[in-house]
């Protein structure tokens, strides 16, 4: 089998867990938190300029300062109503070791799939939330449906980070943290 089927079938397995792990926790909601399209730019409501969320960034201008800067790409397909967006919104996306970690490595691109279905087509986003990471020449890596928690988030962005999907499956490299 190679790397990449494997690396696939592990993400599925974390974020079938993760399903059952939200699933027996308490749900809430936050707005105001994601980018909305404002005249080809993306606003980044609730960002504070102290790293305290994510710095998100429109598709366009996300691809090519990747290029250019040479940072792999999280790219974060969400919709208001998705209760496992929220999730990652209220849980993942709010620890401050992700936070850092994506600041400081990543360039992160969030695309409303119901304000650009284009997109969403396009990345043949079947179901929400699905998080996709790329090479920073944007080739695709891998993609992840559904929530994953703060720690698990964390051991994945530096799988992608350090390019360890290369050389290792993920529960190899798990187990050499």
């Amino acid at each position: 089998m190679k790397k990449e089927n494997i690396l696939v079938v592990a993400i599925v397995c974390i974020a079938v867990a993760g399903v059952f792990m939200y699933n027996n926790s308490k749900s809430g909601s936050m707005t105001g938190f994601f980018p909305s399209k404002v005249s080809g730019k993306a606003e980044l409501s609730g960002q504070n300029g102290d790293g305290s969320t994510i710095a998100w960034q429109d598709y366009n201008q996300g691809m090519a300062m990747a290029k250019t800067q040479g940072k792999h790409v999280f790219l974060y397909f969400h919709a208001d109503w998705c209760t496992y967006c929220r999730k990652l919104k209220k849980t993942t996306f709010k620890d401050e070791a992700v936070l850092s970690y994506l600041r400081d490595n990543f360039i992160s691109i969030a695309v409303d799939t119901d304000k650009n279905q284009k997109l969403s087509t396009q990345w043949k986003v079947k179901g929400l939330p699905t998080l996709w990471f790329l090479e920073p020449d944007n080739s695709k890596i891998s993609s992840i449906p559904g929530y994953v928690d703060k720690k698990q988030f964390l051991n994945i962005l530096k799988y992608i980070h350090t390019k360890s999907y290369s050389k290792m499956t993920f529960n190899e490299f798990v187990k050499t943290l």
